[in-house]
């Protein structure tokens, strides 16, 4: 079956390139950096050289002073050049992007569904994905329906699991009637103490919400700070083909407990925006 999750190529290029790591051990650093406010969001997550701390690609989203996202910029530092931007426009319960691709929202300002359409790289041939998203009683996420032009029922379906307040598990498979194949399960494990305020949705599925995350209201967020995350990725046939494995640590806060960077070990994350290495992360305040 084709891949037909938004794949964000361009962000997988750019931080695809290599860093040169420092010896990091995985601890929590205490609070100690000035207090940020008390009404703040990420705005910026960069991946930085872990020794000088010097960006190597950010993902920026500009805040009005009312704290709505009006614009996102994806930006390669290594060629000091702008690879992505797009423009927020807000128009009823509709958050669009570009004459082909929008958000919608529900009366809670919840995202529940995004159209986008995939052009084919080889012919002039395109499918329009459809996207519904749906929660509980309690606000969390709890599953994800994506469509593609032409078939009358959705193709794939995600399951969100929670438990202690915190996404734990992502299924995700074939929705088509009949077939019973997986394309992609992830496993999350978390601190058992610590928290971040105010931090970042991680969905490892979020292909399509990526660019996006610190833009959007996808329901309430995990409590804990992640420390592990498992990816298993499953070919056409169901049988799995990659397995993705990172630990992060080394947290750094501010003094009034916002996140401000952590380290990403083991291989590739398979979780955009995140990567391996150090990545720093900065705020918004009103």
């Amino acid at each position: 079956m084709k891949k037909i999750w938004f794949p964000c190529l361009l962000l997988i290029s750019i931080i695809s390139c290599q860093k040169e790591l420092s010896i990091e051990d995985g601890s929590v650093v205490p609070p100690g950096l000035p207090s940020l406010g008390n009404n703040c969001k990420v705005n910026q997550i960069i991946s930085a050289d872990s020794l000088t701390g010097k960006g190597l690609f950010s993902i920026f989203t500009r805040f009005n002073s009312l704290g709505i996202a009006d614009k996102v910029e994806v930006f390669d530092s290594i060629q000091a050049s702008i690879q992505f931007e797009a423009n927020l426009e807000y128009i009823g319960d509709t958050i669009r992007l570009s004459p082909t691709d929008y958000f919608l929202l529900d009366a809670n300002k919840r995202v529940k569904g995004f159209q986008t359409v995939e052009f084919s790289a080889t012919t002039s041939d395109s499918d329009t994905l459809t996207y519904v998203y749906n929660y509980d009683g309690n606000g969390y996420l709890v599953n994800k329906e994506i469509s593609v032009s032409g078939i009358p029922v959705p193709v794939l379906r995600f399951r969100y699991i929670w438990s202690g307040l915190n996404l734990v598990a992502v299924d995700g498979s074939v929705a088509i009637p009949g077939i019973n194949q997986k394309v992609l399960t992830a496993t999350l494990e978390y601190e058992p103490i610590l928290t971040a305020k105010n931090f970042i949705h991680i969905l490892p599925d979020g292909f399509e919400t990526s660019l996006y995350i610190m833009s959007l209201d996808l329901g309430k967020k995990s409590r804990n700070l992640v420390k592990k995350t498992t990816v298993t990725v499953y070919d056409d046939s169901g049988n799995v083909s990659d397995v993705y494995t990172a630990s992060y640590g080394n947290y750094k806060f501010s003094a009034d407990g916002y996140l401000l960077e952590w380290f990403v070990s083991g291989g590739d994350t398979n979780v955009l925006p995140f990567q391996n290495g150090r990545t720093l992360f900065k705020y918004f305040c009103k």
